[in-house]
């Protein structure tokens, strides 16, 4: 659910404004929050955290009426995301080595598992190049770039930094740990 809001967001919102006021389609967004929350709990405690920020948001939108309280969700969850990312690394706990022991095949090394600590520096620079577009679109005066980056521009980024790891991976660290 997370997922699809994220690609939706931006033209759901974008498409409302051009047949709503700000204050219903804030009233949507709360309501359509509030009937998220009960299926975000039932996965998990964390998991309302996004319908809680869209309800607050919508709640701050109604009462300013702007439409800029609205169009900053975007920002701010790749900003919450670079901040857990760079948390994470600080603690020594790096999210990206959860992540890769959760899904690896196979028991990684120490090796294997510094690498991919150390590669949490990586992440944290891709965040903050998103986070960088994100604050772009939010301040610049294009609707449609906002729309676009906002629902899966980002997604790019992300994906050209899974690929650059994954060549650094393959043909740096591989071949430096075969070599010994």
């Amino acid at each position: 659910m997370n997922f699809l809001l994220s690609l939706l967001y931006a033209p759901i919102v974008f498409a409302a404004f051009r047949h709503f006021d700000i204050r219903s389609v804030s009233l949507v967004i709360f309501a359509l929050s509030l009937l998220w929350l009960p299926f975000a709990y039932r996965k998990g405690k964390k998991e309302v955290l996004y319908p809680l920020l869209y309800s607050i948001i919508a709640l701050l939108a109604f009462f300013l009426r702007d439409f800029a309280v609205l169009k900053v969700v975007p920002l701010l969850i790749s900003s919450f995301i670079t901040l857990f990312i760079t948390i994470s690394y600080i603690r020594n706990n790096s999210a990206i080595l959860y992540f890769a022991r959760k899904f690896a095949r196979h028991r990684l090394s120490p090796e294997e598992e510094a690498y991919i600590h150390r590669s949490t520096l990586f992440w944290i620079g891709v965040s903050l190049v998103n986070v960088s577009i994100h604050l772009y679109a939010f301040l610049d005066e294009r609707i449609d770039f906002w729309i676009y980056y906002s629902s899966i521009g980002w997604y790019a980024v992300f994906l050209a930094g899974g690929v650059l790891q994954y060549l650094h991976r393959r043909f740096v660290f591989a071949r430096r740990n075969a070599n010994g």
